[in-house]
C-alpha cells in the first residue's frame, strides 16, 4: 500500500508538472524598451484580360520604431513612427509605375517622393492590449495633412479629395489593422505546446486565423498560423474580391513577446472589376511574401 507521503508527492508532482505545461503567451514590455522593425513585402499580381496577361510586381519596404512609455494592467502605451519608406510598382504592358524611397533625395517636380517623404519622423500613438490586439492609434490625421499639404498649392476641395484617398491606407483605422497583422498573435487563455487558438483580422485583408504553439526554447517561441483570407479593395475605377489563404511562421521573444522573426505566404483569386471598362470582369491571382525583422532590440 501506498504511504500517504507517496500519494501527496505523486499528486504534487503530477500537478506541477500541469501547471508548468500550461504557457501564458502575452507581451511582457516594459517601460523604455524600443524596438526597431523591418518589413518587406513582395507581391506578384497577375490579371488574363482577354487572353492578355498584365504582370505586376510590387516591392513595399518599411523602418519603423517602437518605444514603450507606458504600462498598466490591460494596455501598453507605444510610440512609433516610420523611419524609412520604400515603395517600387512595375507592370510588364506600362513599365514603372511608381518609386519612392524616402532614404533617397527627392528632385524638383518629384511630387510623389515629397508626399511618401512626410510619413518618415511623424510620432504616432498606439494602445495595445497585452494579447497584441490594437485598441487605437492616433495622430494620422496629422500626417495625412502633411502628406498632402507637400504638394503645393491646392484649393481646399483638391486637398479633401486626397485626405479621403489618403485615409484608406494611413487612417488610424487603417494602420491598426494594418499593424494588428504582426501583433495580434497571441490567445485569451494559457495553452500547452501544440494548443491552437482562433482570432480574426479586420481591414482590406481580412482573415480568419488558426495559431498552434509549435514549441518553446530558453529564448523564443515559435508560433504557426493557417489562415483564410478575403481581400476586398474598391476605388471609383476598380473593385477587387478575391478569396484564398495564408501561412504564417512566426518567432517571439520569451523575454518580451515581441516578435523576433515572421514571414507570411498567402495566394489569393478572384475577380477584378472594371468600373470604367463597362464592368468587366478581369480574374485576378495575388501571391503575397511579407516578412518582419527585429532590426533592434534596446532595454
Amino acid at each position: 500500500m501506498k504511504s500517504f507521503f507517496t500519494t501527496i508527492l505523486v499528486a504534487f508532482i503530477a500537478t506541477t508538472s500541469l501547471i508548468n505545461a500550461q504557457t501564458s503567451l502575452v507581451y511582457n514590455l516594459k517601460v523604455g524598451n524600443q524596438f526597431k522593425v523591418k518589413q518587406v513585402a513582395n507581391q506578384d499580381i497577375v490579371q488574363d484580360m482577354n487572353g492578355q496577361k498584365h504582370e505586376m510586381k510590387n516591392l513595399l519596404e518599411g523602418d519603423f520604431s517602437f518605444i514603450v512609455e507606458e504600462v498598466n494592467d490591460s494596455l501598453y502605451g507605444l510610440k512609433f513612427k516610420f523611419d524609412r519608406f520604400k515603395m517600387v510598382s512595375s507592370s510588364n504592358l506600362i513599365g514603372e509605375i511608381i518609386s519612392v524611397n524616402t532614404n533617397d533625395s527627392i528632385i524638383d517636380g518629384d511630387i510623389e517622393g515629397k508626399i511618401f517623404a512626410q510619413l518618415v519622423n511623424v510620432d504616432l500613438a498606439m494602445k495595445m492590449y497585452k494579447n497584441g490586439k490594437i485598441k487605437s492609434i492616433e495622430g494620422s490625421d496629422k500626417l495625412i495633412s502633411r502628406m498632402v499639404n507637400a504638394v503645393g498649392d491646392l484649393d481646399d476641395f483638391t486637398k479633401e479629395v486626397m485626405k479621403e484617398s489618403m485615409k484608406g491606407e494611413f487612417s488610424n483605422e487603417s494602420l491598426a489593422n494594418s499593424f494588428e497583422q504582426m501583433t495580434y498573435i497571441y490567445p485569451n487563455s494559457t495553452v500547452e505546446i501544440g494548443d491552437n487558438w482562433e482570432n480574426n483580422f479586420e481591414g482590406d485583408l481580412s482573415s480568419k486565423n488558426i495559431w498552434t504553439l509549435e514549441s518553446i526554447t530558453e529564448d523564443d517561441i515559435i508560433i504557426t498560423g493557417k489562415s483564410i483570407v478575403n481581400f476586398l479593395n474598391k476605388d471609383a475605377d476598380v473593385e477587387m474580391n478575391l478569396k484564398g489563404d495564408m501561412t504564417s511562421n512566426l518567432t517571439t521573444s520569451k523575454e518580451t513577446g515581441f516578435v523576433k522573426t515572421m514571414s507570411t505566404i498567402s495566394t489569393v483569386k478572384g475577380n477584378s472589376i472594371m468600373h470604367n471598362m463597362n464592368d468587366l470582369k478581369v480574374p485576378t491571382t495575388i501571391i503575397s511574401n511579407v516578412t518582419y525583422k527585429i532590426e533592434k532590440h534596446v532595454q
